[in-house]
């Protein structure tokens, strides 16, 4: 009896905690090193950082436009697969049933990690061996990792 008390309690911590985050944190709208409002922003950071040209500029605003727009639509999801898991904890569901539901949740986060990998090289592929040495050095310098700034992708979504 004592067990399922406290399988049922972690799984409930767990929902909560699920819950409580967010799917794509809002500090994603941040460029390289802090927060500088939304893409357009960031944009215009990357550009003069990196000295983009025009063509540049405008393929990556294609890219990080059609990023946003596929996590909007993730985002979507998430919440209406965060409001069912929220219904199975509060309806005492089955652990399996509440395992499926954490379980759909966790894919859409794998889906909106995987657009903005995609998003990420896609924009790097863009850049010359000289912009990649200075992107690198700027995310080295922030202790960012190879999917954009603070492990967050390019999407800034």
């Amino acid at each position: 009896m004592k067990h399922n008390t406290y399988k049922r309690r972690t799984l409930m911590a767990a929902a909560a905690i699920l819950m409580a985050a967010p799917l794509v944190p809002s500090a994603m709208a941040q460029g390289p090193g802090g927060p500088r409002g939304g893409r357009g922003n960031r944009l215009d950071f990357l550009a003069g950082y990196l000295a983009l040209t025009d063509a540049q500029k405008t393929q990556a605003q294609s890219i990080f436009d059609a990023a946003s727009t596929a996590s909007e639509t993730a985002r979507g999801q998430s919440e209406a697969a965060r409001t069912a898991l929220e219904a199975a904890v509060k309806a005492n569901q089955s652990d399996a049933e509440i395992d499926r539901l954490a379980a759909a949740i966790g894919v859409i986060h794998g889906q909106v990690t995987a657009i903005q990998a995609k998003a990420q090289a896609k924009f790097y592929a863009l850049l010359t061996a000289e912009q990649k040495t200075k992107y690198d050095a700027l995310h080295d310098r922030a202790g960012d990792g190879p999917r954009g700034p603070r492990g967050r992708g390019p999407g800034g979504e």
